[in-house]
């Protein structure tokens, strides 16, 4: 795991387990999340080692009593980290996304995914109701028959009918992910700090269902007339003068 100037990379690593969702790794994940928010990062990529992204949860934490509802709330932790977050995250993902990785990688504002890539959910197969609150998540983002084919069946969809039915936001070559999402995460930090933070937080109260719209309209005034506006602005008409 490691920081590039603005943006915050960050590598899903359990090796010979393709970077199975461990309590160790969720935990090195969450302090990740936070190191990137408090040092104001502009843009964070997770991304798995060795071109997978995640199998799910490590069945070598896994009793198969209700005990593992702990690892449905250490993955819940991360997804609410990634949708505080201020900048936007990407999920640039390589091989496998599978079980509550599907959850964190559909948190990420944007997900960038490899040809070869894959995503599943088994929880149906596994004896599992999936977790409620990432069911009521998946739900606003994909259709019903979706969600029913996902969770009902276990389908496993690759990457380009995922991009067809909303999973997949950028669609590219076996082996590009990591390398597009920097990318994008190049333009994303081109934006003012500011509105972009307010534009994400916006989004998810929407996505939620809890946009208290006359907030965010003074918000929306708020930064109209901020200094870093007038900064903003000042820099576009030098790059039209120019």
């Amino acid at each position: 795991m490691n920081t590039n100037n603005d943006i915050h990379e960050i590598v899903l690593d359990n090796p010979g387990r393709k970077n199975a969702l461990s309590y160790a790794l969720l935990d090195d994940l969450s302090k990740e999340l936070t190191s990137a928010r408090d040092n104001n990062a502009r843009a964070v990529i997770i991304t798995g080692a060795d071109n997978s992204f995640s199998a799910g949860a490590d069945f070598a934490d896994l009793t198969g009593t209700i005990d593992d509802m702990a690892i449905d709330e250490a993955i819940a932790n991360i997804v609410t980290q990634i949708r505080e977050m201020p900048a936007p995250v990407f999920a640039a993902v390589e091989g496998p996304c599978m079980g509550g990785a599907v959850d964190i990688a559909l948190a990420c504002d944007f997900l960038v995914a490899s040809e070869e890539s894959f995503f599943e959910v088994p929880a149906a197969r596994l004896g599992l109701l999936y977790n409620p609150d990432a069911v009521g998540r998946l739900h606003v983002r994909l259709s019903g028959l979706i969600l029913r084919r996902m969770l009902l069946l276990g389908e496993r969809f690759t990457a380009a009918e995922a991009a067809q039915v909303g999973v997949v936001s950028h669609l590219v070559a076996p082996g590009a992910a990591l390398d597009e999402s920097g990318k994008l995460a190049e333009r994303a930090i081109d934006g003012s700090r500011e509105a972009v933070a307010a534009t994400k937080s916006l989004l998810v109260a929407l996505e939620d269902g809890a946009a208290d719209l006359a907030h965010w309209e003074k918000v929306r005034r708020e930064i109209l007339d901020s200094p870093q506006r007038r900064e903003s602005v000042a820099r576009a008409k030098e790059s039209t003068d120019n």
